[in-house]
């Protein structure tokens, strides 16, 4: 008796973490439609900047190639975790083609334990879904102008997506051709500063499409995880129902045999 009791006390505990993991996959499942919904419309106002940008490509400042030693990285990590090896796959990526020794900003609380205290490091606060990313943009551009504090600099972002791990350089800015050709925009403040101006816009902008992209890619993983974890909790729930069906036979014939003791 007291081992079905056992058996039965685990399998009410398999019913609990099923509904607790539904509950986590239902709510992954409706943040990835939502940030994939504001990637779409983000990689828009990306594509319509970039534009911008060449058609002032002629007013843009020379941008010098930054010395390695002095790029910025940025990595992108996630708030939550149960999302694989989505943290631990940006890490091993910085880590095999970066300078270890240059700055650093680590975006997302779970990244925060895996990289050891050092100079020029700044850990922020990720974003749990796309509404609050803006916010974080605004986080990680303070800190990029903390960590540089006017001189050049290099920003190179660093984060998970359906491929895996890789990285992309944000500034110096490429080169954009130019679409201006004999006829440049007319600007009402000097070109030069409209330019910059774009410049700084497309720049949060793409952080931005690279961060909803990244939570996208979490969420995700995310998913996946919840459900290999539910069909293990299944397939473990219905071991453990046959546990229970075969102890209860058991107690079920030893019932019947002292009752045929007894006469």
């Amino acid at each position: 008796m007291s081992q079905r009791r056992e058996v039965e006390a685990r399998l009410a505990l398999f019913d609990d973490l099923s509904g607790i993991l539904g509950a986590m996959r239902s709510f992954a499942l409706a943040e990835l439609r939502k940030v994939s919904k504001r990637e779409a419309a983000q990689q828009q106002v990306v594509q319509s900047l970039a534009i911008a940008l060449g058609d002032l490509a002629d007013s843009l400042p020379v941008q010098l190639q930054s010395d390695p030693t002095k790029d910025i990285w940025l990595l992108l990590g996630s708030v939550r975790g149960f999302c694989g090896s989505f943290n631990e796959d940006v890490v091993r990526f910085w880590r095999s083609n970066a300078h270890e020794q240059g700055p650093l900003i680590l975006v997302g609380e779970r990244l925060h334990q895996m990289v050891d205290d050092r100079t020029a490091l700044q850990r922020l606060r990720g974003a749990d879904g796309g509404l609050d990313a803006p916010a974080a943009i605004d986080g990680i551009l303070a800190a990029v102008a903390e960590l540089h504090r006017g001189a050049a600099f290099g920003l190179i972002a660093c984060l998970r997506d359906e491929q895996g791990a890789r990285s992309e350089r944000l500034w110096p800015l490429p080169n954009a051709p130019s679409n201006a050709g004999q006829s440049p925009p007319l600007t009402f403040a000097p070109a030069a500063t409209v330019a910059a101006g774009v410049a700084e816009h497309y720049l949060f902008h793409n952080l931005l499409a690279l961060l909803l992209r990244s939570i996208r890619v979490e969420n995700h993983m995310r998913l996946m995880q919840m459900e290999t974890a539910l069909r293990h909790l299944e397939r473990g729930g219905e071991e453990l129902q046959r546990q229970r069906n075969r102890l209860r036979q058991e107690e079920i014939v030893e019932e019947i045999e002292l009752m045929v003791g007894r006469h």
